[in-house]
Order: structure tokens, then C-alpha cells, then sequence
């Protein structure tokens, strides 16, 4: 089992958005230091919900700055960027941060973001596609040519070229069911966050991937499989109703960014009508109860299994820095988190390498 941190970029009422960057630069060198196996940036424009427009900008200061840690992007929104330029990019982090990288890519969901860029929302599900094959080729191919709709290019070299052989993994954000399915079908990667998601739509999804892949012949055993929550750990009531309310502040602000549905493209209009209407109706003590991982150490450790036997996941990524939780309770979880739950799972695995090793 691996155990990442996820971090969004918000900016509370009052706080600075200077010290947002910097706080969080000093976040992601302790969670290096404290053994977490990998950190994930989160790419929004625009609004406070999420300042960092650049997480491979970002990433480049956190591969100097830290030792071991992978870094991840969770998501980048490619309809929205150069497809060259974001290979070029890709591949000079991979170069500086020593191969440590992992990049989740996304569709975006947010009209402002689409329009401050001047790309047309509907042309998002072409361009992801597009951006993705040509992000693919230009990392792992010296020269490519490509013919889309969108985007054409004639013998390209990009460089530097990655360090990792054929360019970092990459892994797609999905949701749907349809996707997990395709998904697992083209052994294609996934990460996901699914937020108040029931268990048993979680349990069906991640089994509609794993069958395909198993299927289509692909070792599910050689690929990571990520599951993103909020989670705080730790002792006492009182920190316990804290790390929830920011939780529930943080699902709120949610619904103030997600489109409209007169903004939203026809065919996902009903989708944004029942998030906004979930959102709106979310009260703290569900917030408490399915609105992430929060409790004890033990508590938490139990989650974590439950998670992995009902799902499969063996890389659990914990939003421990939430959106509005007072900043030294946040680092006290993560280190608490590092001190109690992470050595819990290590044994675990250290137990079960020598069984694994005979059955090999």
C-alpha cells in the first residue's frame, strides 16, 4: 500500500495567496520527510477555490526541494494547454525530479476556466483526446507526425527528451462507469475522488475495471490503483467536528464553482442539477459519516482496509491539508497520520513480501 497527500490550493476568507505557495512548498518537503510515498497537485484558474494554474510549474520547485517522493498531478486540464509545450514540460520535470513523477490528466468541467482561455467547452472531449495522443507520442516517440481535427503536426522533435523511458505514467481521471469499464479494457491508468460516491456504486466501478482488465490480459497487479479522500487524524471530539465542518466548508464551496446547468453542456446538465442539489441539501453530520476518513488513528487504518478489500486500491491519497482547517491541526494529522497509519500498512506488506516471493 502507498500513501500520498493531495493538494488543492485553496485560499481562505483573509488568508494570502503568497502564503498559500509557500506554506504548501513547506507541506510537501515534510511529507517527504515523514515517508509519504507521493504528493499530488491540483490545476484550477481563476478563483480561489484553487490558485495554482501550473502544477508542473510548481512541481519543478518541489522536485529541488525534496529526496524521494513522487510527484503527481491530480489533474492536469489538458484540453486547456499546448500539447507540445505540456510535453516539454512533462519531460523536464521528469529530468530535474530524477523520474519521480506521475501525471493525472482530466476533461475540466469548469465553463470560466474554458472561457478565460478562450477554448470552447464543447470542443473539450476532442481535445482531451487530441492533446492526450499527442502528449503520448511526443514523450515517447524522437520524431511523430499526428492528423486530428483539432491539432496537426509534421515530423515534431520535442526536448528535452523524459528521463523515464517512453515519458511518466500517466493516469486519467474517471468517474463514470462507462470509463472505468473502457478504461480497464486498453489497460489505460486511472485516479478518482469520489465524494460522497456510495460504496456499493464504488464497488461496481472498480469491479467493471478490474474484470476488463483482467479480460484484456493486463496485469492489474503491476498498476497502481489510486482512490483520493478527505481524511483527518487524530484525537478528541472537538478536532474531530473541526475537520469535518472545514470539509463541509469545502463541499460548499464546490457548489459555487461547478456550472450551472444553463452553462454546462446539454448532455451534462442533469449530472450538475444533482451535485448542486446534494451539495445544497449536506449536512455536517453526513459530512462526518461519508464525507471522508475522519477519526482515530485506528479509525482511520480501519477505513483504509475496508477501502482496500471492497475495492482494490493499494494507493490511498488523503486530502489531510483540508480547505479551511486550521493549518497546525492539518500538520498534526499528517504527522499522526505518518506516525500511526502508514507504519500500520508497512508491516502488513512487509509480512506479506515473503509469501508473495514463494508464489512467485
Amino acid at each position: 500500500m502507498k500513501f500520498g497527500i493531495m493538494n488543492l490550493f485553496p485560499v481562505a476568507d483573509g488568508a494570502s495567496d503568497h502564503q498559500v505557495l509557500r506554506d504548501t512548498l513547506e507541506e510537501v518537503q515534510l511529507a517527504d520527510e515523514l515517508g509519504f510515498d507521493s504528493i499530488w497537485l491540483a490545476e484550477h484558474h481563476f478563483s480561489k477555490y484553487g490558485i495554482l494554474g501550473n502544477p508542473l510549474n510548481f512541481a519543478m520547485a518541489v522536485a529541488e526541494r525534496t529526496q524521494r517522493i513522487t510527484i503527481g498531478t491530480a489533474v492536469l486540464v489538458i484540453p486547456l494547454h499546448d500539447p507540445l509545450r505540456l510535453a516539454e514540460d512533462i519531460a523536464a520535470l521528469d529530468v530535474l525530479s530524477g523520474g519521480r513523477v506521475s501525471i493525472g490528466v482530466g476533461r475540466g468541467y469548469n465553463p470560466a476556466e474554458f472561457a478565460g482561455f478562450r477554448v470552447p467547452i464543447e470542443e473539450s472531449k476532442q481535445r482531451y483526446k487530441e492533446t492526450l495522443d499527442v502528449v503520448r507520442l511526443a514523450l515517447s516517440q524522437e520524431n511523430f507526425s499526428y492528423e486530428g481535427e483539432i491539432f496537426q503536426f509534421k515530423d515534431m522533435t520535442t526536448y528535452p527528451r523524459p528521463l523515464t523511458p517512453g515519458g511518466p505514467p500517466i493516469l486519467q481521471g474517471t468517474v463514470s462507469p462507462d470509463s472505468f469499464r473502457e478504461r480497464g479494457e486498453i489497460g489505460e491508468s486511472i485516479i478518482t475522488s469520489p465524494n460522497f460516491t456510495p460504496l456499493g456504486i464504488m464497488q461496481k466501478n472498480f469491479a467493471l475495471y478490474r474484470t476488463a482488465m483482467t479480460e484484456n490480459g493486463f496485469d492489474l497487479a503491476s498498476y497502481d490503483l489510486p482512490f483520493m479522500q478527505q481524511v483527518w487524524c487524530g484525537d478528541g471530539e472537538d478536532g474531530l467536528r473541526a475537520a469535518a465542518q472545514a470539509a463541509l466548508n469545502y463541499y460548499k464551496s464546490v457548489g459555487k464553482v461547478i456550472p450551472g446547468s444553463e452553462e454546462a453542456m446539454e448532455q451534462e446538465r442533469d449530472y450538475y442539477r444533482a451535485v448542486a442539489k446534494n451539495i445544497e441539501l449536506l449536512t455536517l453530520e453526513q459530512t462526518l459519516t461519508h464525507g471522508g476518513n475522519f477519526g482515530s488513528p485506528q479509525r482511520v487504518i480501519e477505513t483504509i482496509e475496508m477501502l482496500r478489500e471492497q475495492l482494490g486500491i493499494n494507493h490511498y491519497i488523503g486530502w489531510l491539508r483540508i480547505p479551511t482547517l486550521d493549518r497546525a491541526e492539518a500538520l498534526r494529522s499528517m504527522e499522526m497520520f505518518a506516525d500511526k497509519v502508514i507504519p500500520h500498512f508497512r508491516a502488513q506488506d512487509e509480512l506479506a513480501a515473503p509469501v508473495e516471493a514463494v508464489v512467485g
